[in-house]
């Protein structure tokens, strides 16, 4: 290329030379004039960028030498092109490394120009750094979880899709693990919110230190986590990564100051063996992974495909218990229960259940455990109390029954919010039942979760009046610690043992153990699963006080328990 400048008169290059150092002075914009490297000129602008002394002072900074090496290459290349000749112009963003380590993202424009009789390259240079940070918190903020930092669900698609595509020309397999988090729910009920996103930050570490580098651990929302796992096969290794993360969240977590236990359930699929597509990966972990908790939580299933019609009967069950209260379907049975010295009605144990439009009546077994894990337990539960107490009042009136009390099975979770919500004061108040004509039945796990939440709650049940009484005695965590500590003053046998007692000598024992123990620190004892004249008369000679079972009368509606009561009275 000709040099342009060999053309001008000396007195007239310095002269344009001086008109472009005042020109530039003011600008904002950094303005360079270099060749291979050594600055040339630097306007005010493009001092401060680079850190060179003021503008009276020499130069002496490499622009190469400032680059950061990921922009070096790249941008002497392009002023190599610029000066051969090859381009007239280039533009491009790089990276400068200032002394102190810190980087400073530019916006540059190249191009050639003439300078004390020679060729040189003319640079403008913009600082975007601010710019930068603001894109990748933007980019951040789209593809990483704000609480663990962890991939979301948009990026953990995207890797998910980019190892497929690389399994696919590879001829390997991908490994998706699915991860849900036990008692999750209760930890932000019973310890709060912050708790509860502590613990997510620490199990988050942990599944982190469990898999490789090249693995992505991804929290898809919620107390759900996935791991993707490239190059790995349904072998042992599958396992063993699924084993260990177990037993990493198995461990201790400690959260307020306190030892918290929770578990996992995990689902693992493979491709391309079990799917083709990622959507239909993901719903195979997310079945594996209920399998895993249907079997008792805390393990790790692989996807079968018997589980992909399980997940959708699943699915359609849960779509329609969303809608089963609205459209009527849900209804209560009640059970007598009996005085067994006189053979009167004293009460009723009230049973949930749901009249499905197409599948008929669904076992409680089936849709109760769904409601508690979709959170429709306490709706319902809610409703059930209402309906239970209106109904228990209207039967005390109408028969002149007094002594008339209605049970309600309760977990602790809704113990706890009904209690401290004063929910069930107003239901009383609503339907004019007496607090002690409402037994509510709690089971002896109560205290596995929270023992000192569970007896302040179960402490302000009773002193509201209502009665508690401890369901299915003798086959959970029996132990006489806790039945002294629980301040319930009724005990029900559980109706596994009640059959039994006249055929089986070791369950005479048990009962007897049972009625005797309850004697001594003076509870009432209830025998559930009477089936016999044989049976009751077993509960009557060592005093217990009232039976209830298939003997007396099978769970009915409202309108055959009032029926029976007719009868009687």
């Amino acid at each position: 290329m000709t040099q342009q400048s060999s053309n001008q008169p000396p007195s007239e290059t310095a002269k344009n030379q001086d008109d472009f150092r005042e020109l530039t002075q003011t600008l904002q914009e950094g303005i360079l004039i270099h060749r291979d490297g050594v600055i040339l000129y630097a306007n005010p602008a493009a001092r401060k960028i680079i850190d060179a002394p003021d503008q009276e002072s020499p130069l002496d900074n490499n622009l190469f030498e400032l680059l950061h090496p990921d922009s070096r290459e790249k941008f002497i290349q392009a002023s190599h092109d610029i000066i051969s000749g090859e381009k007239q112009w280039a533009a491009s963003e790089i990276r400068l490394e200032k002394p102190d380590g810190n980087i400073v993202e530019m916006e540059t424009s190249s191009g050639p120009t003439p300078f004390q009789g020679q060729l040189a390259l003319f640079t403008v240079m913009r600082d975007i750094s601010q710019r930068k940070r603001q894109e990748e918190r933007i980019h951040h903020q789209a593809n990483y979880d704000n609480l663990t930092g962890l991939p979301n669900r948009t990026l953990f698609y995207d890797r998910l899709t980019q190892e497929t595509v690389r399994a696919n020309r590879q001829n390997s397999r991908v490994a998706l693990m699915f991860i849900d988090l036990d008692r999750f729910k209760w930890v932000n009920d019973t310890l709060g919110h912050a708790a509860g996103d502590q613990l997510l930050k620490d199990v988050s570490e942990r599944l982190l230190s469990v898999l490789r580098k090249s693995d992505t651990v991804a929290r898809l929302g919620g107390d759900e986590f996935t791991a993707i796992l490239p190059d790995m096969a349904k072998g042992p290794f599958a396992e063993r990564v699924a084993g260990e993360i177990l037993k990493q969240l198995a461990t201790p977590f400690i959260l307020e100051g306190q030892e918290v236990f929770i578990s996992g359930s995990v689902g693992v699929t493979v491709y391309p063996d079990d799917a083709d597509d990622v959507d239909g990966l993901l719903r195979n972990a997310d079945s594996a992974m209920y399998r895993a908790k249907h079997d008792g939580r805390n393990a790790f299933r692989f996807f079968t495909p018997d589980m992909h019609t399980e997940a959708q009967e699943r699915m359609e069950l849960e779509k329609d218990l969303h809608r089963a209260m609205e459209r009527n379907q849900l209804v209560i049975r009640y059970q007598p229960i009996i005085q067994l010295e006189t053979g009167k009605v004293v009460g009723a144990e009230s049973f949930l259940r749901w009249n499905h439009p197409t599948k008929g009546w669904v076992s409680p077994s089936a849709f109760i455990p769904l409601a508690e894990e979709i959170g429709l337990i306490s709706q319902f539960t809610e409703w059930m109390l209402q309906t239970a107490c209106t109904q228990a009042q209207t039967w005390r009136k109408q028969f002149d029954f007094d002594d008339f009390f209605i049970t309600v099975n309760l977990s602790c979770t809704r113990c706890r919010e009904l209690s401290t919500d004063d929910k069930i004061p107003g239901i009383l108040r609503e339907t004019g039942l007496p607090p002690t004509a409402l037994v509510l039945e709690i089971t002896e796990n109560i205290l596995m979760e929270d023992e000192e939440r569970a007896m302040s709650m179960l402490n302000h049940l009773t002193h509201l009046g209502v009665n508690l009484w401890l369901d299915d005695f003798g086959t959970g965590y029996s132990s006489l610690s806790i039945l002294k500590q629980l301040p319930v003053n009724g005990i029900k046998i559980d109706r596994a043992f009640v059959p039994d007692v006249l055929t089986d000598p070791e369950t005479v024992v048990l009962v007897e153990a049972i009625v005797s123990l309850a004697h001594s620190l003076k509870r009432q004892v209830i025998g559930e699963g009477v089936e016999s004249a044989e049976q009751a008369q077993f509960l009557k000679d060592r005093g217990c006080l009232m039976g209830q079972g298939y003997y007396f009368g099978r769970p009915m509606c409202s309108v055959d328990f009032e029926k029976m009561l007719a009868k009687k009275f």
